[in-house]
């Protein structure tokens, strides 16, 4: 696993980018026949869907004119945001150009993908695979594969240079969701945290597997029942509570993962977040709440320069990318990098740029691209008024930011009597069953 962070690059005037790059469009467009510009370049396979972006064009999200807070220049200029994230769109397609022209030579280009149908078969969508030299390699023995979707995210904070980790992966599938608990056990430290930004089932198709203790009344998940590489790894995930924590708008598990002999255990915090529909962006108080999300996933991880969350979604890149994206900008604004920018700095479009080139598609829509402004102008403004309240209240601007009405935490007594979540609970449980005796869990 890699664990040399990458410094966030300066942005370079978007304009002057997008003139340099005119001439070159035209043969990146003759190495990527796609029907749309955000699909990467893909030969479609027969095992997994190939992951679609719709097309629908957002709205520009840009200050009111009745707004007098003095916005550093990335957040004055929202005519420029499209033509940024169009610029970050063909970096990328230049990107898998490369790797897939130069993805078998001697040295490989940095940008090839996995291949073989042992991932194909793994992945749960056919057009989204981590690079070849930065993605997790599971703990196997010698001669099975190690292959996980999944990608080592490395940032660094200007100011302090403080580093803050992630690992970015897909959403598991029924037939090796082990997998994911295998990655887990080795890859982090307890106490652990695990942020899902996907319900199992959206439109009516699975995004995630259930790949964790679901209900009190089932509390104990077994993982690799079958010991299917043969190494003796045949924990169980334990359900110690579930809450539902208002404030954050998310499903809060406390779990134990306990190993073969019982001799080791681990402390996991499993945060469900609902609210967020794929491809598009958290609305109203649910936007509120991923704030308070984010801020409750540093919190209970041991060390975020040491001890990676695990971020995922469905294909792990649009959601979860957003995610790592909010919380580096977060950190950024509260240690003050954000105050005094040179006007050509852009740190969105930079940070988004360097997740790119750790896990291909990260924020992957550009209502995600757009979502990221829209919160940090928010946040942004709020800070400036708390930092200079006379010139605030002069101004007439307010330090308030939207946040949802808190409510106390609810235990698993609680749940139990809460009939709509009960029924849900109950009709998970059911389906888990039914996994369970197909041989599934």
């Amino acid at each position: 696993m890699s664990s040399t962070p990458l410094a966030v690059p300066a942005s370079p005037s978007s304009s002057k980018r997008s003139r340099s790059r005119d001439s070159s469009r035209s043969n990146a467009t003759s190495a990527f026949n796609t029907p749309s510009a955000n699909t990467p370049f893909h030969t479609p396979n027969a095992s997994a869907p190939s992951l679609i972006i719709p097309q629908d064009a957002p709205a520009i999200v840009e200050p009111s004119p009745q707004d007098p807070t003095p916005y550093p220049a990335f957040l004055r200029q929202p005519a420029e945001i499209h033509t940024k994230f169009t610029d970050l769109e063909w970096e990328q397609r230049r990107r898998l150009a490369d790797g897939a022209q130069n993805g078998e030579a001697e040295q490989p280009s940095q940008w090839a993908k996995c291949g073989g149908d042992e991932v194909l078969n793994r992945n749960r969508y056919a057009n989204v695979d981590p690079y070849r030299n930065n993605r997790v390699r599971l703990k196997v023995p010698e001669g099975h594969s190690d292959y996980i979707n999944a990608s080592p995210i490395v940032l660094e904070s200007t100011k302090s240079q403080k580093v803050t980790k992630f690992i970015a992966t897909q959403g598991p599938k029924s037939e090796s969701f082990s997998h994911i608990w295998r990655m887990i056990w080795h890859e982090t430290k307890s106490p652990a945290v695990i942020v899902m930004l996907t319900q199992t089932h959206e439109s009516n198709r699975e995004k995630c597997y259930p790949y964790y203790p679901r209900s009190p009344t089932s509390p104990s998940f077994p993982i690799n029942a079958s010991d299917e590489f043969e190494d003796g790894f045949q924990h169980s995930v334990n359900l110690i509570n579930l809450t539902n924590n208002e404030e954050a708008r998310a499903q809060v598990r406390e779990l134990e993962m306990v190993s073969t002999d019982g001799s080791d255990t681990r402390q996991i915090w499993h945060l469900l977040f609902g609210g967020w529909p794929d491809f598009l962006v958290p609305e109203g108080a649910d936007r509120a709440a991923l704030l308070h999300l984010v801020e409750m996933s540093r919190e209970k991880n041991l060390d975020n320069s040491d001890n990676p969350r695990i971020v995922h979604c469905s294909a792990g890149v649009g959601r979860s990318g957003t995610f790592i994206a909010l919380d580096w900008l977060l950190q950024e604004l509260e240690e003050g990098s954000l105050d005094e920018l040179d006007d050509k700095v852009d740190p969105i479009a930079s940070v988004v740029e360097t997740l790119r080139q750790q896990r291909m598609m990260m924020v992957q829509g550009e209502p995600q691209f757009l979502f990221l402004y829209d919160v940090i102008r928010e946040r942004w403004r709020a800070r400036w008024a708390t930092l200079h309240p006379e010139d605030a209240e002069r101004l007439g601007v307010s330090s308030s930011v939207r946040k949802p009405s808190p409510k106390r935490p609810k235990s698993s007594k609680d749940l139990d009597g809460d009939e709509d979540m009960h029924a849900e609970l109950e009709s998970e449980l059911a389906d888990a069953q039914a996994d369970f005796e197909k041989g599934k869990t």
